[in-house]
């Protein structure tokens, strides 16, 4: 009989211990983004270093064109953004789920979605 206690002591200990094992949650770390988004500042700079850097967004590559000169013009006006629905837009919706998903870095999106989301403006 006294086997068959010990094992059941130690059977409850070990139970108690993996109970009450606790860890601490990782919240994940949020993207930087400024409180306004600037175009010229904050989004050109991404879409140079993202899209532009390779070829295939800048003059001359693949639509739209992303260069400095026509990357506003090509986003807006040929329907890359909603600012009616800024997360259903075509761009964010590129660099989130789409082809160019593995272009963009999550502070990448936060600022694009934040410009969206702030008009879309020319600044």
């Amino acid at each position: 009989m006294k086997p068959i206690s010990i094992l059941n002591i130690v059977l409850f200990l070990a139970g108690l211990t993996l109970v009450s094992c606790t860890y601490d949650e990782i919240a994940p770390k949020k993207a930087d983004v400024p409180a306004v988004v600037s175009f010229a500042a904050d989004v050109i700079p991404i879409l140079n270093a993202n899209c532009n850097a390779t070829g295939c967004h800048a003059a001359g590559g693949q639509p739209p064109n992303l260069s400095e000169a026509n990357a506003y013009i090509s986003l807006t006006l040929y329907g890359y953004v909603d600012i009616l629905d800024p997360q259903a837009s075509l761009i964010y919706e590129k660099i989130t789920t789409g082809t160019m998903k593995q272009h963009a870095s999550e502070q990448d999106r936060a600022i694009i979605l934040k410009w969206i989301e702030q008009g879309a403006q020319e600044n």
